[in-house]
């Protein structure tokens, strides 16, 4: 299945999934800065469950694409290997049907109060923390519908095409994605990319997280 397909179809299941959670623009166009007040407000957390409208677009994607099957996790915050910086109170695993692909960890937790309006993104069983999204939720912060949705579609499409891998070495965590990597790493940060190299070729000496592409 081309990546370019597997998209259109999360399109078209947005557009039902996220009928009750519509975007928005941009409150700082054009890099204006926030006003002071907004790093200590959320007007309108509930806006964020536009990221579990998403979530559940992506999942009925792959799912009807045949990539995957969904299971409910009992326990969301047992699922990790790693602490994720906000504990989920709900998750889905998305379980892929290829083998030697990783599956997807979707959790969700409160933002002031409502629910499902925060993702925690995690890979493999038990899962490695990718992100949070957003990953705050004030005023300030608010960077538009568009661009949140945007961080949460190149978190699963790292995972599903197999260019999501996560190495840790001695001198600490590094992960690579589709658009890039980050680190946390002391040292000299040009031997990252041999260090991911190595780890996609499966050839790291550093305990290492890869999958196949879910297609």
């Amino acid at each position: 299945m081309e990546t370019r397909l597997l998209l259109e179809a999360v399109t078209a299941e947005f557009g039902r999934t996220a009928a009750t959670t519509p975007g928005w623009p941009d409150p700082h166009p054009d890099g204006a800065e926030p006003v002071e007040e907004e790093y200590s407000r959320c007007t309108e957390p509930g806006k964020y469950r536009i990221l579990h409208a998403r979530a559940r677009a992506w999942t009925r994607a792959l799912i009807d694409a045949g990539l995957a099957t969904l299971e409910e996790v009992a326990d969301p915050g047992d699922a990790w290997r790693e602490v994720p910086s906000v504990t989920p109170e709900t998750a889905i695993r998305v379980r892929p049907t290829r083998d030697g692909a990783l599956c997807l960890l979707l959790g969700f937790a409160s933002l002031s109060g409502v629910p499902d309006a925060v993702a925690i993104i995690g890979a493999a069983e038990p899962a490695v923390y990718l992100a949070t999204v957003p990953d705050c939720g004030c005023d300030a912060c608010d960077s538009g519908s568009d661009d949140l949705l945007s961080q949460f579609d190149e978190q699963v499409l790292s995972v599903v095409e197999g260019d999501f891998v996560h190495v840790t070495t001695k001198r600490g965590r590094v992960i690579g994605m589709r658009s890039g990597w980050s680190a946390e790493h002391r040292g000299d940060v040009r031997h990252v990319e041999t260090i991911l190299a190595d780890a996609r070729r499966g050839r790291s000496r550093y305990p290492t997280v890869h999958g196949a592409a879910w297609y």
